[in-house]
């Protein structure tokens, strides 16, 4: 008879395999470290002091949107943009911390208009861009990594002018790029899929987008 303690064990080891993948990122990821890395390459546009955005160029999957630190931001499709609302909390969040906004004028290459913020639950007001609240990924380790693109066909590196950096064109052989492409987007059983522009889409998930945990 299995001792009560092994038992407690293996139910605590399987509760925390089911909140990895309720954030589709890697089964061992690790925790997201807030020390700032050194400044970045020959890449990132150099965000000023007073701006919490910046726009990584040449990604594996084009220019994207990136911290101050040049890092690059992702934009989570269980999320909601109209109204802004941040889903990934929790254990989530630290695989995917928020970008926090830390105000200031966004850099040349992002249009002021679409940048904006939303209210997390724990009063923190984390950066939006065209309604989508950001985040980054702490598997990625050097600024300009999309190690996060495509993760559980759920989170996608984000384009400075809004949308799949990926569906932005230009993207594709830069460095840091994807061991492999981010899930293609697959027609729904009756053929008539077509994902909005963007391709974001809160009921992603369902069985016939193909996006599903």
């Amino acid at each position: 008879m299995e001792a009560p303690g092994s038992l407690s064990l293996v139910l605590v080891g399987a509760a925390a395999a089911v909140l990895a993948a309720g954030c589709g990122g890697p089964d061992e990821v690790p925790e997201y470290d807030a020390a700032p890395a050194d400044e970045g390459g020959d890449g990132t546009e150099e965000a000023s002091p007073d701006t919490s955005l910046a726009v990584r160029e040449g990604t594996g999957v084009g220019d994207v949107v990136a911290d101050a630190d040049g890092y690059t931001l992702y934009m989570y499709t269980q999320d909601v943009s109209d109204p802004p609302t941040a889903t990934c909390a929790g254990d989530c969040a630290r695989q995917w911390p928020p970008a926090l906004d830390e105000g200031g004028a966004p850099p040349e290459g992002i249009d002021a208009d679409l940048v904006g913020s939303v209210e997390r639950d724990d009063g923190d007001a984390q950066l939006t861009l065209d309604g989508w609240p950001l985040y980054r990924y702490a598997g990625d380790v050097e600024p300009g990594d999309v190690n996060g693109e495509g993760a559980g066909g759920l989170w996608y590196a984000v384009a400075p002018g809004g949308g799949k950096a990926a569906e932005a064109g230009g993207g594709g052989g830069g460095e840091g790029a994807p061991a492999e492409e981010s899930p293609a987007e697959a027609p729904s059983s009756d053929g008539g899929y077509d994902a909005p522009e963007g391709g974001y889409d809160d009921g992603a998930g369902d069985g016939d987008g193909g996006y599903g945990y």
